[in-house]
């Protein structure tokens, strides 16, 4: 199996690469309730690059960009928890062709490790009824769920997760 590399974005990445990987990644979920709107804020990874309390990430495979996530603090873009001591992570994709080869699970574990260097006692983390093998992946790491943080958005279940570092 080829070693997956999880690092920050540099200049000179493919934003618009990055941000179709995460469109592709939640496009390809069975039941994913689209919306022009979100579709549009989970692809923009030149935003989210240059805004203050997030740092995006790129899983290649092989040198090759095959997933994107960004990792957010309080008070940055798409932090969705009043818990102001934990991070959080956000519009988290792996290309669909290489899923299943541990991409998820390196940027993952990207995640809890910058969290833990900046001294975040917990993690958190949204996902949606409609992946499940999200909420597989992050229970197999050690999160656990935490119905009191759940959101509700247009109708659409946002599942809480809690990783404590």
């Amino acid at each position: 199996m080829s070693d997956v590399v999880v690092r920050t974005v540099a200049v000179g990445d493919d934003h618009a690469l990055l941000g179709d990987i995460v469109r592709r990644a939640y496009f390809a979920l069975p039941d994913y309730p689209r919306d022009s709107e979100y579709d549009e804020i989970i692809a923009d990874v030149a935003g989210r690059a240059v805004e203050e309390g997030a740092t995006v990430a790129v899983a290649e495979l092989d040198g090759v960009p095959v997933g994107c996530v960004t990792f957010v603090v309080p008070g940055g873009p798409g932090h969705e928890f009043a818990d102001q001591q934990s991070a959080s992570f956000r519009y988290f994709g792996v290309d669909p062709a290489v899923q299943g080869r541990g991409v998820g699970e390196a940027m993952v574990r990207w995640c809890i490790d910058r969290a833990r260097a900046e001294g975040w006692p917990r993690l958190r983390i949204h996902t949606l009824e409609s992946m499940p093998a999200a909420r597989r992946l992050y229970e197999r790491m050690g999160f656990v769920r935490d119905q009191t943080n759940d959101e509700v958005w247009d109708g659409i279940l946002g599942m809480a997760f809690v990783f404590h570092t």
